[in-house]
């Protein structure tokens, strides 16, 4: 008796041990997400948010951005991996971002693909500042040591407000308390941010004191930018992104496009790209009109191809440069990049 006594007393035990691990197990598949890609941002106001799910056994062979959440909703790291490998060639700008928690403050860490911390745009912190309700209201750089300091762009800090109409209103300042412009090739100040109800930012908009403007500076061409617009898929690709002023006018950016279409395939990657000018044509001179990408079973770019606009390869004006080959280890570390002309004979690289 007692023998059986022991017996049922070790399976009520190994019974209640396994009913508390399952929850367990349920809660760390609930808290961490893969996606082929980054929804496309223009603003460190955005939360990072993946497209294209797929599952942890998916992830195991695919290139993918791993989210983990912590049991209050919080996003705390983002990982550009395959099967557990981190990789160093992701939109994060790192092969992984961390969050942590401080009162109101939200701060953001960058590694590299070895796990030590980086630097993104010249600062190795990224400090936001939360309201109540979770939403990002200002950020500021900080160096490693923890101290201000002015990123790339010369910005130390950015404030977010959400206006009357439902448009984010962007400012950015410099250490000397400055308003100061988004980069050299998009002199503007003030921005106002549109979004659909996905979620996708669908407008970029260039203000000042309320009203919609024109930035007429070099980089800005000769009819002026004032607003970027998107286009994106339901699954959250971005498919168009073009320029135009206050009359909606294509306008020329620094780089001689005003607009840019991509072809995605079923699995959101980008396989063509198409760029046009302010008339809505292809564009010329030393630039390449289109682009096409091929991609390998795991999701890694491995050939970019230049072609004109009757699809044709062609030799980059500006390198002599048609084909980029890129080539992976078995973990998918890129660890080569081989540059050709349109006959196959290499190119060096300058950089």
């Amino acid at each position: 008796m007692k023998f059986t006594h022991l017996i049922l007393i070790m399976v009520a035990v190994i019974g209640l041990s396994s009913c508390n691990q399952k929850p367990s197990q349920q809660s760390e598949e609930a808290n961490v997400k893969y996606y082929r890609h980054l929804q496309f941002s223009e603003t460190p106001w955005d939360l990072e948010q993946g497209t294209h799910p797929i599952s942890a056994d998916e992830a195991k062979k695919i290139n993918n951005y791993k989210f983990t959440w912590n049991d209050d909703d919080q996003l705390v790291s983002i990982e550009y991996n395959r099967g557990g490998v981190s990789l160093g060639y992701s939109g994060l700008r790192a092969a992984k971002v961390t969050y942590t928690y401080e009162g109101n403050k939200q701060i953001k860490h960058f590694y590299d693909e070895n796990g030590e911390p980086t630097q993104n745009g010249g600062a190795s912190v990224f400090e936001y500042t939360l309201d109540d309700n979770g939403t990002r209201i200002a950020m500021r750089f900080l160096d490693e040591n923890g101290e201000p300091v002015d990123n790339r762009n010369n910005i130390h800090n950015y404030k977010w407000a959400k206006l009357g109409n439902g448009m984010i209103q962007e400012l950015r300042y410099n250490l000397a308390g400055e308003e100061v412009i988004m980069n050299p090739f998009c002199p503007f100040y003030e921005l106002r941010f549109s979004y659909d109800n996905n979620g996708y930012v669908t407008r970029m908009a260039n203000y000042e004191a309320d009203t919609l403007y024109d930035c007429t500076a070099e980089n800005c061409g000769d009819v002026g930018v004032s607003y970027f617009l998107f286009e994106n898929s339901e699954s959250g690709d971005l498919l168009t992104f073009s320029v135009h002023n206050t009359v909606g006018q294509l306008s020329n950016l620094y780089w001689g496009w005003a607009k840019r279409k991509n072809v995605v395939d079923e699995n959101g990657y980008v396989v063509e790209v198409n760029m046009y000018d302010q008339d809505d044509e292809y564009l010329g001179g030393k630039s390449v009109p289109v682009t096409k990408n091929e991609y390998n079973e795991h999701g890694a770019l491995v050939k970019s191809i230049s072609l004109n606009e009757d699809k044709n390869i062609v030799n980059n004006p500006n390198n002599g440069v048609a084909i980029v080959e890129y080539k992976y280890d078995d973990n998918g570390r890129r660890i080569e990049t081989l540059r050709y002309d349109k006959d196959m004979n290499p190119v060096e690289s300058n950089s």
